[in-house]
């Protein structure tokens, strides 16, 4: 009984898989006689397309799909002309070093470009064109931009760039050169290798980017990465004016009067050391004070009004003077004087330690305001 069970469970299995046979025979000469019916038909449609790109085929972002190579070549030379146009741009930091195509004879090379794209999308043999044809999905490209240029015009301006690229750390500080307060951010130091750059742009043309991020090999951070926002005293002695400046924005602005030729105020970053309401006045020795009291005390007769302010820049003053005829020419013994209204306004807004810039003249202020003053960690 058992051996009956088995036997039929043996046929029942062959059957099965003859079965399968039968169907997956069927099958495949179905699809044979379908591929040789529909042969002649995708023949002819291969033949018929041939000369024109694939659908979906792009050049430089172009849709070129049912083109022909000429027709390709109209719409790239028309499409890209902005493109052409555009410098060859190294970057770094927010800081651009442009430079002109005709400078490098960077040019796009759209014969080049459009007969390589073509080259590729024809580039699949007969069988799996007319399967992709069947199938309805032909092999497209999507060609990048291809350029041309001159080699030794792109390594010269690689070259000069370095000099701008390659830089040592700046610290943060106030720039007054033209008589205003701009703060000037610290700047990272940069190095970069040649040779690094100089590939990373073939590379980038290489891909159709004329903005090439410049690569660096080591960045140095700035010691003073920043300069807070503060009140400064911005003295221009070509001017006769005091400004006082919170951040960058002026506040007020007065007229004083300065040293003379004899005894000139000094030039230079200073700070208040000593700030003083209704000071008495000390003769120090100087050779115009020889018919001078020892000291003046508080009053209308002191030669400092009734504001003074001391900086740490030979000992000058910032102060009132009861002689406002004088105020607005260089005609003190070194200090600032301002008439007693002005210098009470100012007072006020003042505190030990702000900073004092004393400019010769817009444009040459006769020191560097880059750098920490000679007296800074001395004080």
């Amino acid at each position: 009984m058992r051996t009956d069970s088995v036997t039929y469970r043996s046929a029942v299995w062959i059957g099965d898989q003859k079965s399968y046979r039968v169907t997956l025979l069927v099958g495949v000469a179905f699809l044979l006689v379908i591929m040789l019916l529909l042969c002649p038909f995708l023949v002819a449609s291969d033949a018929a397309a041939f000369g024109r790109f694939p659908k979906g085929s792009k050049i430089a972002g172009i849709a070129v799909g049912n083109m022909t190579r000429e027709e390709a070549l109209t719409a790239c030379r028309r499409e890209l002309t902005s493109f052409e146009a555009q410098p060859l741009v190294l970057t770094i930091d927010g800081q651009t070093m442009p430079i002109t195509p005709p400078e490098v004879g960077l040019k796009v090379d759209y014969e080049k470009m459009v007969t390589e794209a073509y080259n590729r999308a024809w580039n699949v043999n007969v069988v799996e064109r007319l399967i992709r044809r069947f199938l309805g999905r032909p092999k497209t490209v999507d060609m990048p931009v291809l350029e041309s240029y001159d080699k030794a015009a792109l390594s010269t301006f690689v070259n000069n760039a370095m000099g701008t690229i390659n830089c040592t750390p700046r610290n943060a500080y106030i720039d007054v050169t033209q008589g205003t307060a701009v703060y000037v951010q610290g700047r990272d130091g940069r190095q970069a290798d040649f040779k690094q750059v100089l590939a990373t742009a073939e590379s980038s043309l290489g891909q159709g980017n004329r903005t090439v991020a410049v690569p660096l090999v080591k960045r140095t951070p700035p010691a003073e990465p920043a300069v807070q926002p503060q009140k400064i005293i911005v003295v221009n002695q070509a001017a006769h004016t005091l400004r006082l400046y919170n951040g960058e924005q002026l506040v007020v602005e007065y007229p004083v009067a300065i040293g003379s030729p004899q005894y000139p105020t000094v030039i230079g970053q200073w700070k208040i050391t000593r700030m003083e309401k209704n000071p008495t006045w000390y003769n120090r020795g100087s050779t115009w004070a020889d018919n001078m009291p020892a000291s003046i005390g508080p009053g209308p007769g002191n030669p400092l009004g009734t504001r003074a302010m001391t900086i740490n820049g030979g000992g000058d003053l910032i102060h009132g003077t009861s002689d406002s005829g004088s105020v607005g020419y260089s005609v003190s013994h070194g200090c600032m004087r301002m008439r007693i209204p002005d210098v009470e306004a100012l007072y006020e807004q003042c505190n030990v330690g702000m900073p004092v810039y004393i400019i010769k003249q817009v444009g040459h202020i006769n020191f560097d305001c880059s750098k920490k003053p000679f007296w800074w960690g001395h004080e």
